[in-house]
């Protein structure tokens, strides 16, 4: 465990958006322009629609079932941090912790999280040596860890499955194409088995999850603000986080910035792909093969 303490102030933003895109580019400006130094450490929380999201050095062919997610109007993302791929929903909560890099400790974080979410609900939360957290009993993967570092800051983002359709993302999370391609982008290492806080206690709730953490939180400093924010306003009013909106959105991001690929095709055939494109064409690799 780390040994580092807190600073003296601390804030929570709690976004009502329920789009992914909107709320990873606040998460992104937040990261660029807030001074933890000068203003504090922050807590972001958000919930959002059906969302596959992949790290940032991932390749999507091999990490998610396209055609199944276009079929039932899941986006696709792709993050700024690294890391694996992950399943949101409404069921979700999206956790998002600001710090200096001095201060940056996911164990830290994990054991506070964990111990409020025990403390709210029937529940045996545990964070494990891969800075996950598991429900006990049956290690029970209920929440996947990633952080971003730069420029003296770090953020550590995490999800929590409060309630979820496991049929859909495991669905969504199967690659049809997976061992078709042969590429050195980051391969998610799959949970031998998922869980959310619902299965155990069924009064479970995003809402009183959401609450616990953010009390939990609020008592680690001596002065802590709380706030919700209209992520959709801020984005659209703010031209920095509509251009990291406009990035995020963009197929180039999504797809285009997947590490170079070959796909085995039928009959042996092999096509390779370089930002996205089919390599000597200005042609898009598909994302429905």
């Amino acid at each position: 465990m780390c040994t580092i303490s807190r600073g003296k102030i601390g804030k929570v933003l709690k976004s009502t958006s329920n789009c992914i895109f909107e709320n990873l580019a606040f998460e992104e400006h937040i990261f660029r322009t807030h001074s933890v130094e000068k203003s504090g450490e922050v807590l972001l929380m958000w919930s959002n629609r059906p969302t596959v999201v992949i790290g940032r050095h991932q390749n999507p062919w091999t990490e998610v079932n396209l055609p199944f997610c276009h079929e039932n109007d899941i986006e696709i993302v792709r993050r700024h941090s690294g890391g694996g791929t992950v399943y949101h929903d409404l069921g979700n909560l999206n956790i998002s912790l600001l710090t200096t890099h001095a201060q940056h400790c996911r164990p830290k974080n994990l054991k506070f999280i964990s111990d409020a979410l025990n403390q709210q609900f029937t529940i045996n939360i545990v964070p494990t040596p891969r800075d996950d957290m598991e429900l006990q009993p049956g290690n029970r993967k209920c929440s996947g860890t990633a952080a971003r570092i730069a420029r003296g800051q770090a953020y550590h983002h995490l999800t929590l499955l409060v309630d979820a359709d496991l049929k859909i993302l495991n669905n969504s999370l199967k690659s049809p194409y997976r061992d078709q391609i042969e590429s050195n982008a980051t391969r998610s290492v799959r949970a031998p088995a998922v869980g959310f806080l619902k299965q155990d206690d069924r009064n479970a709730n995003v809402d009183e999850a959401r609450t616990a953490i953010m009390e939990a939180y609020r008592k680690l400093f001596e002065t802590c603000q709380i706030e919700e924010v209209d992520v959709h306003r801020r984005v659209h009013q703010n031209e920095e986080i509509a251009k990291i909106l406009e990035e995020l959105k963009s197929w180039k991001w999504i797809y285009g910035k997947s590490p170079k690929f070959k796909f085995l095709g039928e009959n042996e055939t092999e096509i390779e792909v370089k930002d996205g494109l089919i390599i000597g064409t200005d042609q898009q690799f598909s994302t429905d093969l």
